[in-house]
């Protein structure tokens, strides 16, 4: 992640879209939907399926973001995971930003600029739920400002030559709006007499290489409704130590194992490596451990499917 934004005839920029990753295949007609790390949502995000079914296409991959609008119409996470937690599928909405596979071409080598053409022909009568990720050329730093002032979650820059490639990559560079990101919860302390019970405040750790440092308490960003969903979800991870590599005080804390991830909006980071000012912003669940569900190949390419580049 970068502090600004490049401009230049090179460079297109996209927002960046607050929701889950997420590629949409079709083989033969038949929809599925992996997240970034490969579980299979298909069910979760069934509007979307249903939507992704009807394109003009025997078989293809989009890359894009599974969403939920606010009352402003700005992807609003919170919302999204409120929605998956509760089961509501109407609100869901996917932006297409890319196209990988179409009917036998695998376009992961051609341009973006060519791709974006190829994918805005494939939508042009598409439902609703599957809408295309306009780009915008221009200053950057002039499309950043204008994006943080509509409360985006930031934008992407894209190199309009560039390949599709996996991973971090020089030609897609993301600049955001608002410090954020996710961590594992390592802890929670609970609201005392509260019936049903539910949580008060999360722990949270940060990786650093094999180790899980403590990384701060999350103590707002939390409805009732939130705090007694995380209560139940964490209880089947309580375990009786800290799972943190290098120990910490906290009396209060009832710890767990650190498999589901929070995100975790925070203002800076201490000189000793803590967010300031930590809000919880909803559940990773694309992370969380479950029951890995494998990636099936979705279409017979030259070359497997690629997965997807970091956004």
């Amino acid at each position: 992640m970068r502090e600004e934004a490049p401009s230049g005839a090179r460079w297109v920029q996209e927002i960046k879209f607050d929701g889950y990753r997420t590629q949409l295949h079709l083989q033969q007609g038949r929809p599925a939907i992996y997240t970034r790390r490969g579980y299979d949502w298909t069910q979760r995000f069934q509007p979307i399926a249903v939507a992704l079914a009807t394109l003009p296409a025997d078989n293809l991959i989009l890359d894009g973001e599974a969403v939920v609008a606010g009352s402003r119409g700005v992807p609003d996470f919170g919302l999204l995971h409120a929605d998956l937690a509760a089961g509501r599928k109407d609100r869901l909405l996917y932006y297409a930003f890319d196209l990988l596979y179409l009917n036998g071409v695998d376009l992961r080598g051609a341009r973006l600029a060519d791709r974006k053409r190829l994918l805005a022909e494939l939508l042009s009568g598409a439902s609703e739920r599957i809408l295309y990720a306009e780009h915008l050329e221009g200053d950057g730093a002039e499309i950043y400002e204008r994006a943080c002032a509509m409360s985006l979650e930031g934008i992407i820059s894209k190199q309009q030559d560039a390949p599709y490639r996996s991973g971090r990559t020089e030609g897609w560079i993301k600049v955001k709006c608002s410090k954020r990101g996710a961590f594992p919860i390592v802890a929670f302390v609970e609201k005392l007499g509260a019936k049903p019970r539910r949580i008060a405040s999360l722990y949270v750790g940060r990786r650093e290489g094999d180790r899980l440092l403590y990384a701060g308490k999350v103590r707002s960003g939390y409805t009732e409704a939130v705090a007694r969903d995380l209560r139940e979800r964490l209880d089947p991870f309580i375990r009786k130590d800290s799972p943190l590599s290098e120990p910490v005080k906290k009396p209060k804390a009832t710890w767990v194992e650190p498999v589901v991830e929070a995100e975790v909006g925070y203002s800076t980071v201490t000189e000793n490596n803590l967010l300031r000012e930590a809000v919880f912003r909803g559940l990773r669940e694309d992370g969380e451990v479950r029951r890995r569900i494998p990636r099936r190949q979705s279409v017979r390419a030259s070359k497997p499917p690629g997965s997807m580049g970091s956004r």
